[in-house]
């Protein structure tokens, strides 16, 4: 079987070397880090892997693999910059790895509320959206697969934020109706 990665993804080998270089992985997690290292990841050697450490279902290890692929968003948005092909990569990494909406969410809250107040804090440090940061919006919000309402309560405490210091409603990509933050 083959795998889904591309082999020629320079950027996904070395985001994967920089996580295997420096972060604390359990066993299991590893193994699978050095396979998307080796763009060799494919269901079968994943199977082989949750056998060898009798796990029964990648659903048991969730919350390791949310670590994972969080440990990759960062090494993502190191430039700022969400590449097409950085974007296709989460999305085959989710669908690989059987993440639905709402799994970040749900099991990696602070996390993400850490990654996306960083990046909320350099889109509106000057107070005014641009369409390339409504743009990064909308791919923040595909990277970690959030709905509506759980984007919105993310980014609502930033957007309160610009308020304070004077911003424009109308330059901040958000909507405000009757006390109600709607991006």
């Amino acid at each position: 079987m083959s795998t889904f990665l591309s082999t020629n993804d320079l950027e996904l080998k070395e985001a994967f070397r920089k996580i295997l270089s420096v972060e604390d992985l359990s066993p299991i997690i590893k193994k699978i880090a050095v396979l998307i290292y080796k763009t060799e990841l494919d269901h079968s050697k994943l199977d082989n892997l949750l056998e060898e450490c009798n796990i029964n279902q990648i659903e048991d290890i969730k919350s390791d693999i949310l670590d994972l692929l969080l440990t990759y968003i960062n090494i993502i948005l190191d430039d700022n910059v969400i590449t097409e092909k950085e974007a296709r990569n989460m999305t085959l990494l989710k669908r690989f790895f059987k993440i639905k909406e709402g799994d970040f969410y749900n099991y990696k809250y602070y996390e993400i509320e850490r990654v996306l107040d960083r990046q909320f804090d350099l889109m509106y440090s000057n107070n005014d959206i641009d369409n390339d940061e409504a743009l990064k919006k909308v791919e923040l919000q595909d990277l970690f697969d959030l709905g509506y309402d759980q984007f919105l309560h993310l980014i609502e405490k930033t957007i309160k934020s610009a308020l304070i210091r004077g911003a424009n409603p109308d330059k901040l990509d958000t909507l405000i109706k009757r006390n109600y933050l709607i991006v």
